[in-house]
C-alpha cells in the first residue's frame, strides 16, 4: 500500500513514524497500528503526523541537547563531575557536530578521570585497596587514554590481596581478561613474549643478605685456631661457616667482653686477615682479605638511582663526579640523562654506600620569593611674587608729511611709435630744514609693558613600585615590566649591485627594556641566610634629541647593582639619594629693586625649591628550605682503602619493626625484641628447661618417647654456690654454677633471674682451665647477655668435635655489684645441657639467697 509522498507502505510505516521522536504519533496520542487498520482519513492523519514530525524533530534534537548542556553546567557548579560528564556526554551525542558541546564533553573527561585518580590513591594510602582499584578502573572507563589512571592501577593490582582477586571492579568498568579484574591499557594487551621478559624480570633476585644477628653484648674468650673461632661464633649466632680451599688457619688469641656478634666476626676477620661473604641468609664463606681474592669473590649488583631535584644537566653531572671520586675505580657509574639517572654497578655495600651518597646530594633546591620596592618621592615648591615695572622706553622721529616732495617720470612704448616717460621720487624723513621746526608730534615714544606676579606652585609627587619575584637557589631571574623602546645602532649604505630604488642609508635599530628591570640570582645558606646578587634598573623615556637627523630617545635611568646576604624576612635599604635643589631669580629696577620691602613693588621675585629622594629596598623570604638532618652530617663508617665494608646500628631490630609495620601492625617491645633476638639467644632459650621449682627435673620434650629416656637417665645437678651470701651495699662479689656429677657434658645454656634493684651483673667468666668445660686445656666459648632487668643468659660450649667432660666443677662464675640493701635470689630459671653429639641431657637447678645490708 502507497500513501502519498510520504513513502508509508504498509506495515514499514510503523516503525518509520514510531521514530519521529517526541513529536512523532505519540505526542498526538494516536495508535500507529489502528490507524493502519482505517481507512484513507486515518493514512492522511498518519501522513500529517509524519509531516510534522519531521519538521520539528531537529528543534527537539536541539532542546535535548541543551537541556543536557544545562544539566551538565549545574553538576558542575555543585562539582558533581560524574552526573556533569554524564550530561555532557549525552549532549554531545545529541549532536556530536557542535564543538560547544564536544569542548564541555572533553573538558570533563578529563576532570571526571583525574578525581577518579585521585580517590583512587587516599583509598590505597588508606588501605582499601579494591576501592582503589575500582576507582581507577572507573577513571580509565571515562578516559581510556588516562595514562596515570593505568600505571596507578597496575601498581595497585600488584598490591592486591594474595589470597584472590577481591571483588569486582566498579560497575560498568570495561571487561577485562579475567573475571573481576579490570583491563589495564598497555599491560593486559602485552603479547606472549612482554609477558615471559617481565616475569624473567620480576623473578631477578637481589644480592644475597645474611638473616638479622643480635647487637646484644657478648663476652668471648678463646685461644684457638682461627677456623675454630669462625665455627664457634657461627654456631652462637646460628650461622653455617664454610672456608675457601686456600684459606691459611692460624692460632689467634680472642678476648672479648661486650661485644655483639657482628662485631665479633669483623674483628675475628681482622686478626686473621680474613673476610667473609654471605652465601645463603645463614651460611657465610670464610676466604683469605687481599685484592685479589677480594675481586674475585665479591658479588656485585647493579641499581639504577634516579634523581629528582636536578634542574639541568650540570646538577646530575656533579653527583656523578661526586660518586666517581668517593667510589672504587672499579666500580661502574653512568649517567642517563633524557632520564635524570645514574647505573651503578657495584657490590652490594658500595651501592648502599651510593644510595646514602645520593639521598644527601639529591636534595630539593630551596627557593626564595624577594620583594623589591622602589620608592620616589619628588616635591617642588615654587613662588614668584612682585611687580615688575617697565624696564626701558624709545624716542623715534617722526618726518612730518607737509615736507613730502614727489616726482614721477613715466615712459610707455607701443608698436605705434608712440612713447611718453613717468619719474616719480618720493623722500621721506626730517630735513635740516625741518630741524628748527620740531615739536612733539614729531617723535613716537615705546615703552614696555609692567607686570605684577603672584604665584605659588607647588607639586609633590609620589612613585611607589613594588615588584615581586619568586627564584631558586642559585639560578638566575629576571622580571622585566615595562616597554621597549627603539634606539638607533648604526646604519649602512646599500651596495652597488642593489637595484636604484633601494639605495640610500640604512638605519639599524635595537630595543632597550624601559620600566623596571630587575636580575636577581639569590644562594640560600643553610643558617636561613640569603646571599643577592641582583641588579635593580628603573628607567623611563625623558624627551628626545635629534642626532644626525635621526629622532633619539633621552632614557633616564636610576639602576643599583651589587651584592647583599640578608637573613630571611629582613628588610634592607639596597641604596638611596636625596637630590634638592634651590633656585633664586630676581628681576626688577636697579636699586629700588633691592630695597626692603620696596623690593616687591619695584622688582619680582621668583624662588624655586626642587627635592628628589629615591630609595631601593629589598626584603627575602624563603619559602621552600633544604633542611640538613642528622643523617646528612652524620659520620659513617665505609671500611677500609681496600674495601668498602658497612657497619649496622642493630639491622635486627630495624628489620623487626619494618616486618611489623608491613603488616600492619604496631610492634610492641617484647614483639621486636623477640625479633631482634638473635638465633643463639634464641636456641639457648629453646635448649633450657625450665626450673619453676629448685630441684625438679626438666625435660620439655618435642615427644612422649624423648621423655621417657630423658625420665630413665640421671639428670645433671647444678647448683648456684654460695647458697647463702651476705654482702654490704657497694660490695663486688662473685657467685659460681657448678655439677658434680656431669657426663659427656659438652655444653651448658641457662638463663638466671636476680633482682636489679639490689644487684648489678658485672661480669661472667668460664674459668678457663680452672673450670670444669675448659680442664683439658680446649677453648670454652662463653656468650652472655644481660638484658638489664635481672635476667641474664648464659651459653658455656667446648669445641665443635670435642669430647664431653665428666665429674664435677664449675662451670662459670658471675661477678655482682651490690647496689641497695634487701635481698634477693639468685635462681637457675631454666638450665639446660648437651652431650658431646649435641643430644639433650635432663638437668636441675638451684637457687642461692643473697642479703644485702
Amino acid at each position: 500500500m502507497r500513501v502519498g509522498r510520504s513513502g508509508l507502505q504498509g506495515d514499514n510505516a510503523v516503525p518509520a513514524v514510531a521514530g519521529l521522536g517526541a513529536f512523532g504519533l505519540s505526542a498526538f496520542g494516536v495508535n500507529a497500528k489502528g490507524m493502519m487498520r482505517q481507512g484513507v482519513g486515518a493514512l492522511a492523519l498518519l501522513s500529517l503526523a509524519a509531516a510534522l514530525g519531521v519538521g520539528l524533530a531537529p528543534q527537539a534534537q536541539a532542546q535535548s541537547a541543551g537541556t543536557w548542556n544545562k544539566r551538565g553546567q549545574n553538576a558542575e557548579a555543585r562539582e558533581d563531575y560524574d552526573a556533569a560528564f554524564e550530561a555532557y556526554r549525552q549532549a554531545h551525542l545529541k549532536k556530536p557536530k557542535d564543538l560547544r558541546y564536544k569542548t564541555h564533553y572533553e573538558r570533563l573527561k578529563f576532570e571526571a578521570g583525574n578525581m577518579h585518580v585521585d580517590r583512587g590513591r587516599v583509598l590505597r594510602q588508606s588501605g582499601d585497596i579494591t576501592g582503589a582499584i575500582n576507582e581507577f578502573a572507573r577513571a580509565i572507563q571515562i578516559d581510556p587514554g588516562n595514562e596515570a589512571a593505568a600505571q596507578e592501577l597496575q601498581l595497585t593490582e600488584k598490591q592486591r590481596p594474595a589470597q584472590g582477586p577481591g571483588p569486582a571492579g566498579a560497575a560498568g568498568a570495561p571487561a577485562g581478561p579475567t573475571a573481576g579484574t579490570p583491563l589495564v591499557p598497555g599491560v593486559d594487551e602485552q603479547t606472549p613474549y612482554q609477558r615471559k621478559v617481565q616475569r624473567d624480570i620480576d623473578s631477578m633476585a637481589g644480592p644475597v643478605e645474611l638473616k638479622p644477628v643480635s647487637n646484644d653484648p657478648i663476652t668471648l674468650h678463646m685461644m684457638e685456631d682461627s677456623k675454630v673461632v669462625y665455627q664457634a661464633i657461627g654456631k652462637a649466632a646460628g650461622l653455617n661457616v664454610i672456608f675457601d680451599p686456600e684459606y691459611q688457619s692460624k692460632r689467634i688469641p680472642v678476648d672479648l667482653t661486650g661485644v655483639s656478634l657482628p662485631d665479633a666476626l669483623r674483628i675475628v676477620g681482622t686478626l686473621s686477615g680474613t673476610f667473609y661473604k654471605p652465601v645463603t641468609a645463614n651460611t657465610i664463606f670464610v676466604a683469605q682479605n687481599n685484592r685479589t681474592k677480594r675481586q674475585e669473590l665479591d658479588d656485585l649488583a647493579v641499581q639504577v638511582f634516579y634523581l629528582t631535584n636536578v634542574s639541568q644537566q650540570n646538577d646530575a653531572n656533579e653527583i656523578l663526579v661526586a660518586l666517581r671520586n668517593l667510589m672504587d675505580p672499579s666500580v661502574k657509574l653512568y649517567l642517563v640523562a633524557s632520564q635524570d639517572a645514574i647505573v651503578v654497578r657495584a657490590t652490594p655495600a658500595e651501592l648502599t654506600l651510593a644510595e646514602k651518597l645520593v639521598n644527601d646530594l639529591d636534595r630539593v633546591r630551596p627557593e626564595v620569593v624577594i620583594d623589591v620596592a622602589v620608592l620616589e618621592v619628588s616635591r617642588q615648591l615654587e613662588r614668584n611674587l612682585g611687580i615688575t615695572l617697565p624696564t626701558s622706553f624709545g624716542l623715534t622721529p617722526q618726518a612730518s608729511n607737509l615736507n613730502v616732495t614727489q616726482d614721477s617720470t613715466s615712459t610707455t612704448t607701443s608698436t605705434t611709435s608712440t612713447g611718453s616717460t613717468s619719474t616719480s621720487n618720493t623722500q621721506t624723513g626730517v630735513t635740516l630744514n625741518t630741524l628748527a621746526h620740531l615739536n612733539a608730534t614729531n617723535f613716537a615714544v615705546s615703552i614696555t609693558g609692567g607686570t605684577l606676579n603672584a604665584l605659588l606652585s607647588d607639586s609633590d609627587t609620589r612613585v611607589l613600585q613594588n615588584p615581586r619575584i619568586r627564584a631558586t637557589d642559585g639560578q638566575r631571574a629576571s622580571l622585566k615590566i615595562g616597554s621597549k623602546i627603539p634606539v638607533a645602532t648604526g646604519s649602512y649604505s646599500a651596495g652597488a649591485a642593489v637595484t636604484t630604488a633601494s639605495l640610500g642609508v640604512q638605519t639599524q635599530f635595537t630595543y632597550l627594556d624601559v620600566g623596571v628591570n630587575i636580575d636577581i640570582t639569590p644562594t640560600v645558606h643553610y643558617d636561613r641566610e640569603v646571599s643577592l646578587k641582583m641588579k635593580i634598573e628603573v628607567s623611563s623615556q625623558d624627551g628626545s634629541v635629534t642626532i644626525s637627523g635621526v629622532t633619539e630617545p633621552i632614557i633616564a635611568q636610576k639602576v643599583s647593582d651589587q651584592t647583599i646576604q640578608l637573613k630571611d624576612g629582613e628588610p634592607a635599604i639596597l641604596s638611596g639619594l636625596v637630590q634638592q635643589q634651590d633656585t633664586k631669580a630676581i628681576s626688577g629696577t636697579p636699586g629700588l629693586g633691592e630695597l626692603p620691602i620696596l623690593k616687591y613693588f619695584f622688582s619680582s621675585q621668583d624662588k624655586t625649591t626642587q627635592t628628589d629622594e629615591l630609595v631601593f629596598l629589598v626584603i627575602p623570604h624563603i619559602v621552600r628550605e633544604s633542611i640538613l638532618t642528622d643523617e646528612n652530617t652524620r659520620q659513617i663508617y665505609t671500611g677500609t682503602s681496600q674495601a668498602v665494608e658497612l657497619r649496622y646500628q642493630n639491622p635486627a631490630k630495624q628489620v623487626a619493626a619494618d616486618a611489623a609495620a608491613d603488616a600492619g601492625a604496631t610492634p610492641t617491645q617484647e614483639t621486636s625484641a623477640a625479633n631482634a633476638a638473635s638465633a643463639m639467644i634464641g636456641k639457648i632459650a629453646a635448649d633450657a628447661h625450665p626450673l619453676p621449682v629448685p630441684g625438679m627435673t626438666g625435660g620439655n620434650s618435642a615427644t612422649g618417647a624423648a621423655a621417657a629416656a630423658n625420665a630413665m637417665v640421671t639428670p645433671v645437678k647444678f647448683q648456684v654456690m654460695p647458697l647463702a651470701s651476705n654482702q654490704t651495699v657497694g660490695a663486688t662479689f662473685q657467685i659460681a654454677v657448678t655439677t658434680n656429677n656431669a657426663h659427656d657434658l659438652a655444653s651448658v645454656p641457662m638463663q638466671l633471674q636476680f633482682d636489679p634493684k639490689v644487684l648489678q651483673l658485672v661480669n661472667v667468666d668460664d674459668n678457663g682451665t680452672a673450670g670444669l668445660l675448659g680442664k683439658d686445656g680446649q677453648a670454652v666459648t662463653t656468650v652472655h647477655r644481660d638484658d638489664g632487668t635481672g635476667g641474664v643468659t648464659v651459653s658455656e660450649t667446648r669445641p665443635p668435635g670435642a669430647k664431653g667432660m665428666d665429674g664435677q666443677g664449675t662451670i662459670c662464675t658471675l661477678t655482682f655489684k651490690a647496689i641497695a640493701a634487701g635481698d634477693t635470689p639468685i635462681a637457675l630459671v631454666r638450665i639446660g645441657a648437651k652431650d658431646s653429639r649435641q643430644n639433650n641431657l635432663p638437668a636441675v637447678g638451684s637457687q642461692a639467697i643473697v642479703h644485702v645490708k
